[in-house]
């Protein structure tokens, strides 16, 4: 996974990408998920999935795309 501190500088961020060839960042749900499941139909890779306690998205196929964290009514979905 990516550091988010690369976003707050473009040279890091470029010579990272140079390197690897890649970037890739993902969403992550935070232990203040209530569970409540809106975020679920909203992922467009299917990416998110109900856990034990609390949702879970796959690292692998998340996009970055906010929509879970647009939903979300406790702001549980973070950029990791």
């Amino acid at each position: 996974m990516v550091d988010v501190s690369v976003l707050e500088n473009p040279i890091t961020l470029i010579d990272m990408i140079l390197k690897t060839g890649q970037y890739k960042m993902a969403y992550k749900i935070s232990d203040d998920c209530i569970a409540c499941g809106a975020c679920e139909p909203e992922c467009p890779t299917d990416s998110i999935t109900a856990g034990d306690p609390i949702y879970v998205i796959d690292p692998e196929t998340c996009i970055d795309c906010g929509a879970c964290a647009d939903v979300c009514p406790v702001d549980a979905p973070k950029p990791e």
